[in-house]
């Protein structure tokens, strides 16, 4: 019996040290999920209640509109307004290279000089052959001197006495030749050399009248035009030899000799390259629901150029030319804008440029409002959150906002989820948490207006 009871009162002990146990668990649990669905130090009604501490301190900041003025921009590439492929218009070796790539020249700078010595030659014959064909017109038109008027007069008299004594030897050999007492060849050689005769008394009696009366009209306009195709032929002559310098025809840059000395070059083939660089345009490719916009601000002075070498430093620009028939494979419209750097700036073509297109400030709206980026919290896309102070109780409050970035900005623009009146923290909102009551300090709201 004593057994029995002893294991009765143990039995018991045991069921009553369970429930106490099941009992105080339940109670941790229950007190646990409490403090999960509304945070610690929270009651049943959500709010937070924190144990006796200092007020943490947050910067804050009030959001300020945004004035957004329509900005565009265009990326491009620098290229020289003025470019030239520089050529001979003769053939010969290179005897000079004269400046060399990087160099600056002027207009007329003679850059290379071809061999000389065959062009030099077609000039000096070309001015004999002028002589010439002058002297012979001036003894055209003056006529022969009267000394050689004699002289052909006496030659003149020779030749007729000549003919006269072949005309009768002819004779005496035709009645020979029908008797068949001379030979055919005898009989030919005396026929011949009365024609001679003849046509050189012929000749000598032209040239007599020619020199004793002058020229005729028309053989001296024969002349005339044969020293004008003379003069044609020198002015030729020296064009080549000029040629063979080959200057600057504008003020540039060289970028680029393509022969070495003593090569043979070809007329027309390419030598040297050219760039002015005092000038340079910049085509960019315009959307066509941008074209509007961007001729609306051709006579307004809104075009700058930023160059990558160049940093933020800006360059007015001037939209110089633009096509209106779109490109096949884009759908884009080229738009040409120039510029004209500083020489101690070195730009050069071939640089990376950005066209910047700015509309008037009475184009302009409020579109959200500007806050610094790192207020933000939670950033996902353009959705992020912020934590926001309520001035009269200082308790923190979570906002969900949608932000748009702001190009080479650390601020961003709010468009949703913010009032210009609102206080924002600015810094520490890693440090607190929806609900607590803090103490906050008012800044001024850094970045672009």
């Amino acid at each position: 019996m004593k057994t029995n009871k002893k294991w009765h009162v143990t039995m018991w002990a045991v069921v009553f040290c369970t429930a106490f146990g099941l009992i105080w668990q339940w109670d941790l649990l229950s007190r646990h999920f409490v403090s999960a669905a509304v945070g610690d130090g929270a009651d049943l009604t959500g709010e937070q209640h924190f144990p006796d501490q200092p007020l943490k301190t947050v910067s804050v900041v009030r959001p300020k509109p945004v004035r957004a003025e329509p900005s565009l921009s265009f990326p491009g590439r620098a290229q020289a307004r003025t470019q030239a492929t520089l050529f001979f218009r003769v053939s010969a070796p290179l005897e000079q290279i004269l400046v060399n790539p990087g160099d600056a020249v002027k207009k007329g700078d003679i850059l290379l000089t071809l061999d000389p010595r065959d062009y030099q030659r077609q000039v000096q014959m070309m001015e004999s052959k002028l002589k010439s064909a002058k002297a012979k017109l001036l003894k055209m038109k003056t006529g022969a001197r009267p000394e050689d008027v004699k002289i052909l007069k006496a030659n003149l008299s020779a030749a007729k006495a000549e003919l006269d004594l072949a005309k009768k030897q002819l004779t005496r050999y035709t009645a020979l030749h029908k008797s068949q007492t001379v030979t055919e060849q005898a009989y030919d050689q005396v026929q011949t050399k009365v024609k001679g005769l003849a046509s050189r008394v012929a000749a000598l009696e032209s040239q007599l009248a020619r020199d004793t009366k002058g020229a005729r009209k028309e053989d001296i306009m024969a002349a005339q035009a044969g020293i004008e195709e003379l003069n044609v032929g020198l002015a030729i002559a020296r064009d080549h030899l000029e040629d063979t310098r080959l200057t600057a025809p504008f003020d540039g840059v060289v970028t680029r000799c393509i022969p070495n000395v003593h090569e043979m070059v070809a007329a027309g083939a390419p030598v040297m390259m050219l760039d002015d660089n005092s000038v340079l345009e910049i085509p960019v490719d315009v959307p066509e629901t941008l074209v509007r916009q961007v001729l609306t601000m051709k006579d307004k002075g809104k075009f700058t150029v930023l160059f990558l070498t160049t940093g933020e430093r800006a360059y007015p620009a001037k939209l110089t030319e633009y096509t209106s028939r779109a490109d096949l494979a884009t759908g884009t419209y080229e738009f040409v804008f120039s510029v004209s750097p500083n020489p101690e700036d070195m730009v050069f073509p071939g640089m990376t440029a950005e066209i910047r297109v700015a509309a008037d400030a009475q184009t302009g709206r409020t579109s959200g409002l500007l806050l610094p980026l790192h207020s933000l919290m939670g950033v996902s896309g353009n959705t992020a959150h912020v934590f926001r102070v309520d001035p009269k109780t200082h308790k923190i409050e979570q906002r969900a906002v949608v932000f748009e970035a702001l190009a080479g900005s650390q601020d961003v623009n709010v468009v949703s989820g913010l009032s210009s009146e609102d206080l924002v923290v600015d810094r520490g909102g890693a440090f607190i948490r929806p609900g607590e009551t803090v103490k906050f300090e008012i800044s001024e709201t850094k970045g672009a207006m």
